[in-house]
């Protein structure tokens, strides 16, 4: 019978003091014969989401959840069980469980797990935090939402809009066998607003601060004010007008700048997912599943131009990827994945690491107590090159400028893609010109890659916190992209 989880409220674990009695009760239960290695993590989260469309009440929800996960490796064969905490009893059943689970791995399975050994590392982590976005009061953000969906929907031809904010924090707690013990505590805060504009059996849609469910920022209520809703509602209004009669661009070959937050999706796609080293190694087949890139390929394999460098940094400030430890104990280092074009490193964790004799780069992540830790992207973006956008349309001399995803289709390889955009704009000798729709482009990962031309500089740099799914069942990572413009030649466009 699975413990009922006692009543709580946020901040019961707050306390590391507190945290630590429940991780070492696990420990202790985990501990046993044929066990190579434990750990523990205690993690506690609440959740606010505001949404609502024009003309609609708005929904708002704040959830909160408390719970222990066991991770127990006995035999070479990893066991896990997560359950709602109740009390000491609770964690140590959780260990039991895992123990259980992993005696009847170590039954069934052919291969074994082997850890390398590793000195133990203890620390905090909290993120800076101005204003903390659960003490704003209720009729501050509920004015700010009417403002901006009053500010998309003043043109008369929108028909539609929908704006929201979101808020999560977390106590995240760990311990293992090795020693380690570790707390931190996350802040995040965010805002999303797209607007539909229709007419004659036309639809287009504007978003902001980006297509892919907002932004959301690894800091307080001041990120959401810094954003200037109510300013950029209305511009988004505008533009899905302006959408409406706008040209389209002729199918063909073309060179583009690409902004920063469709550059963000590409690198998800085509960088993120494809360098996790489960996927390359044949373990993760779900939601467009494995990779092309093979474990040989570090030091071997031309993943793009000179002019790519991806960078995976879980401290860079700021993002939903920053942490100070990943959910194994790893430390958060910034590592390389691509240098001038050539695979340097995988994203990975230590049982995938292990197997091909390399140190793990920190990028074990989890959805929270009840699931195991995965391989996932932590902080991955393209580094910035030299210039502004200005001087990469020069570059660029004819083509088009391309920004904020609409629509996005990647085969189970990681390998061939399609992407559509919600604008574009002709640029002719060097000058933005005509606002265009129903933009597309398409290609393959290392054809595209390879032909990066130039990148703008760190002044045109944007980071993006974007949520993810993955595994089965599946988790939600929540993690970074960024980059600067980024000129590509000769890319397959087309009308999405």
């Amino acid at each position: 019978m699975t413990p009922r989880p006692g009543p709580h409220s946020w901040g019961e674990t707050a306390d590391p003091r507190t945290a630590d009695a429940l991780l070492e009760a696990a420990l202790d239960a985990a501990t046993g014969p044929g066990v190579d290695h434990a750990d523990v993590r205690l993690v506690e989260c609440e959740e606010l989401r505001l949404y609502a469309h024009h003309g609609a009440a708005p929904d708002e929800r704040v959830e909160h959840n408390l719970g222990i996960g066991v991770r127990v490796l006995l035999d070479g064969a990893w066991g896990f069980a997560g359950l709602p905490l109740g009390d000491h009893t609770t964690a140590r059943e959780a260990a039991h469980r895992a123990v259980a689970n992993a005696t009847e791995a170590a039954r069934v399975n052919t291969e074994r797990v082997t850890l390398p050994a590793r000195t133990a590392v203890t620390g905090r982590f909290s993120t800076p935090v101005r204003t903390d976005p659960f003490a704003v009061p209720a009729q501050e953000r509920y004015a700010l939402l009417d403002a901006v969906l009053a500010a998309a929907t003043a043109p008369a031809r929108v028909v539609s809009a929908q704006a929201g904010f979101n808020a999560k924090r977390q106590h995240r707690h760990f311990a293992d066998t090795e020693g380690s013990r570790q707390h931190q505590d996350f802040t995040e805060s965010g805002a999303m607003l797209m607007a539909f504009a229709a007419d004659r059996g036309q639809v287009q849609r504007r978003s902001y601060p980006n297509s892919f469910h907002g932004n959301t920022a690894a800091a307080g209520w001041e990120y959401v004010r810094s954003l200037d809703l109510v300013e950029e509602a209305a511009r988004v209004g505008d533009e899905a007008v302006a959408l409406l009669t706008a040209p389209t661009a002729d199918p063909g070959i073309a060179d583009l700048v690409i902004g920063p937050a469709q550059m963000s999706l590409q690198i998800h796609e085509s960088c993120g997912h494809a360098l996790e080293l489960d996927r390359i190694l044949g373990d993760e087949a779900n939601y467009a599943g494995t990779s092309f890139i093979t474990k040989d390929a570090i030091g071997a394999l031309r993943y793009g131009s000179e002019a790519v460098d991806i960078t995976a940094d879980p401290t860079l400030p700021g993002t939903r990827g920053t942490f100070a430890f990943d959910d194994e104990g790893t430390p958060a280092a910034r590592r390389p994945l691509v240098t001038r074009g050539v695979v340097r490193d995988f994203l990975s964790h230590r049982d995938s690491a292990a197997r091909i004799g390399r140190a793990p780069i920190g990028a074990a992540r989890s959805d929270g107590w009840a699931y195991p830790p995965v391989c996932f992207a932590t902080n991955v973006f393209l580094e910035p090159g030299r210039g502004s956008t200005g001087e990469l349309l020069e570059r660029l001399g004819d083509g088009y400028l391309i920004d904020d995803n609409r629509s996005w289709s990647i085969d189970e390889r990681r390998l061939n893609f399609q992407f559509g955009t919600e604008v574009a704009y002709e640029v002719r000798n060097g000058c933005k010109g005509r606002l265009l729709r129903d933009f597309s482009y398409g290609g393959t990962t290392p054809q595209f890659w390879g032909s990066v031309e130039a990148v703008a500089g760190p002044e045109e740099f944007k980071a993006f916190g974007m949520p993810c799914g993955k595994g089965e069942p599946k988790q939600w990572g929540f993690l970074g992209h960024g980059a600067a413009p980024t000129l590509v030649r000769g890319v397959r466009i087309g009308v999405a």
